[in-house]
């Protein structure tokens, strides 16, 4: 156990890298399983054993599962509920197998079916004792509903309107209300067309389209919350029609009735956000400000394009709370030569590589949506992936905000009190007699105040020059007071 300068306590566990890959750690309320694989108990090329470790707050072991899943030519996915944890293998003939391992006993079930050929899943969730398989299939939408007691399937009805414009914006489940939330875009005379669909007990059970009430607005991303009184706030991100581009330009608050009514709805611009553009240069904030000065002399408004991923809304003290997490998608430039009649001519075009995280956002608001409290900080990410993730683990159980995530060497520690943030605290992954090779880590929120830092490391001593590859895990205690 150690003490840190700022008094947030963690301890480090670090298993070898032998015969034993380890793949992840999932944290449940009271235990915590690490997913891997053993050598000694493979059978074959076609399916893997996977085994699952269980051990307590305290890293004691418990026992241990095994679970055996096809992996030669196929595809995985895998979502962790608060009683079990789910794996889904498919090959593209679209035979699926799903193992569910209950954290209780660790027993293991498996659920099998067929989707159609050719299926692209791209979302597992589980809620209420029913498995949600969300994708693609020859380019058209595709929700399959598994009951996991009777293996009985069913389809969720999604209907595009323009196949080739339509896309998923994002699937969640509520596991207090047991409902599963989905978000579709489409284009109807080249209007966005946003559909909300809520599912429970395996079955649709409302429908509607969400609008803006400005004309001059569009929605870019959504996501639901069903709050302690029955009504729902829909928030995401908005766009401005003049620009017409993916980025948005501030954050909507949507809220609805327990019929569905429309009851309000808000818009917060990202510069009204406190500290927002805070990651940037100090030069850069002061041109910034300058022009926004410049623009509400015309009583016209400054908006700066972003793209923005939400967390999802919590409900505390009386108020409701959204952090989101701010990136761009960067390019590099390659080049070949192509060979003409005329000789050789070059060709350079732009390639994908990744997207770069720059900072985090967290604000307060009340029922009818209106802001009353922000702050922003800058988010120090080394990676760049080429999906949209979170970064940020949150604690959604706290009177406080508390936020952790990890860079290349080192892990962030945020807490704020009504947007005030109270304590900020650095953690390195190794000592000063040791250097870091490379790194891969990730975090999630494990219990109380505790938050999980696990991953693969390769790190050499200094004096001896010896190397070390592990999978380790790091326990942080955040302080309450």
């Amino acid at each position: 156990m150690f003490v840190n300068a700022q008094s947030s306590h963690f301890e480090r566990i670090e298993m070898p890298d032998s015969d034993v890959e380890y793949y992840s750690c999932i944290p449940f309320d009271e235990c915590v399983l690490l997913k891997l694989t053993d050598d000694t108990k493979q059978t074959g090329r076609k399916n893997t054993v996977f085994t699952f470790q269980k051990y307590d707050t305290v890293f004691q072991y418990k026992s241990s599962a095994d679970v055996t899943l096809q992996t030669k030519r196929s595809a995985f996915l895998e979502y962790t509920t608060k009683d079990a944890h789910y794996s889904l293998s498919y090959q593209i003939s679209g035979t699926y197998t799903i193992s569910v391992v209950s954290v209780k006993d660790l027993s293991v079930q498996y659920l099998h079916g067929k989707l159609p050929k050719s299926t692209s899943v791209v979302s597992l969730r589980a809620i209420g004792g029913y498995v949600y398989l969300l994708g693609y299939t020859k380019d058209l939408p595709f929700l399959l509903i598994q009951n996991e007691k009777t293996q009985v399937t069913q389809l969720g009805k999604i209907i595009p309107l323009n196949k080739n414009r339509f896309s998923i914006m994002s699937f969640e489940v509520n596991d207090e209300t047991g409902e599963a939330y989905l978000f579709t875009k489409d284009v109807l005379k080249n209007d966005n067309l946003i559909k909300f669909y809520i599912y429970k007990d395996g079955v649709k059970t409302f429908e509607t389209i969400v609008k803006t009430n400005d004309e001059d607005k569009y929605i870019v991303s959504a996501s639901a919350s069903r709050l302690s009184d029955g009504t729902c706030i829909i928030s995401g991100t908005y766009g401005n029609i003049s620009k017409n581009t993916h980025s948005s330009v501030g954050i909507f608050i949507l809220k609805l009735g327990s019929n569905g009514e429309k009851i309000s709805m808000r818009y917060i611009n990202y510069l009204d956000i406190e500290n927002f553009t805070s990651y940037l240069s100090a030069r850069k904030q002061e041109r910034i400000e300058k022009k926004q000065d410049k623009m509400q002399a015309q009583n016209k408004e400054l908006e700066l394009a972003f793209m923005m991923y939400p967390h999802k809304i919590i409900e505390q003290n009386g108020e409701y709370v959204l952090v989101g997490e701010a990136y761009y998608p960067t390019y590099r430039q390659e080049c070949q030569y192509i060979t003409t009649t005329n000789g050789q001519t070059m060709h350079c075009y732009q390639v994908f590589d990744g997207f770069q995280y720059t900072h985090f956002f967290l604000l307060g608001f009340n029922e009818q949506g209106d802001l009353l409290w922000s702050n922003s900080e800058p988010l120090y990410i080394n990676e760049k992936p080429f999906s949209v993730t979170h970064f940020l683990s949150v604690n959604q159980k706290n009177p406080n905000v508390q936020l952790v995530y990890s860079s290349w060497n080192k892990i962030f520690i945020y807490d704020f009190n009504n947007g005030e943030k109270i304590r900020t605290d650095e953690i390195s992954y190794v000592t000063d007699e040791e250097r870091l090779l490379t790194s891969v880590s990730k975090n999630i929120y494990w219990y109380g105040n505790t938050f999980l830092s696990y991953g693969k490391q390769m790190i050499k001593n200094k004096d001896d020059k010896m190397k070390r590859k592990v999978f380790f895990i790091e326990k942080i205690e955040i302080p309450t007071k």
